[in-house]
């Protein structure tokens, strides 16, 4: 083999293992930035839940027979509003997230149990009153 064609064939692998090397790592890159579109919209979940279940606290601590509403600072400085209509043995709730200066709105129905109780880590409860159905925009 001549010096010429052992240059084009060192030439040829280094330009293979290069776009190798560069297609690893965009991959890699694509994996991270996956991964952190997760943890945003997980904690995002969880300050909406936090928000949630803060609102419903402070219903529930006045006797949940009146109207409420207020202001919280989140552990990560979010804030939020909440409103909260007594109905009876119902309630309407609605919940304003400020994230980036975006409003996120969560609406939910408060519904109050003289027993059975479900099971839950993701149902949000305090006292005998329970969230029911939720939904946000």
């Amino acid at each position: 083999m001549g010096s010429s064609s052992k240059v084009i064939l060192v030439g040829a692998t280094s330009l293979i293992v290069g776009v190798y090397a560069i297609s690893l790592k965009r991959a890699e890159t694509d994996g991270v930035a996956a991964a952190m579109k997760q943890v945003k919209r997980v904690q995002n979940e969880r300050t909406e839940d936090a928000a949630m279940r803060a609102a419903l606290s402070s219903f529930v601590k006045d006797k949940g027979g009146k109207d409420k509403s207020g202001t919280v600072k989140a552990i990560d400085g979010t804030n939020f509003t909440y409103s909260i209509k007594a109905k009876g043995t119902t309630a309407d709730v609605t919940v304003t997230v400020m994230r980036d200066g975006v409003p996120k709105v969560i609406t939910a129905t408060l519904t109050k149990k003289s027993s059975d109780m479900g099971q839950g880590a993701r149902k949000i409860r305090r006292g005998n009153w329970e969230i029911t159905e939720s939904f946000v925009r």
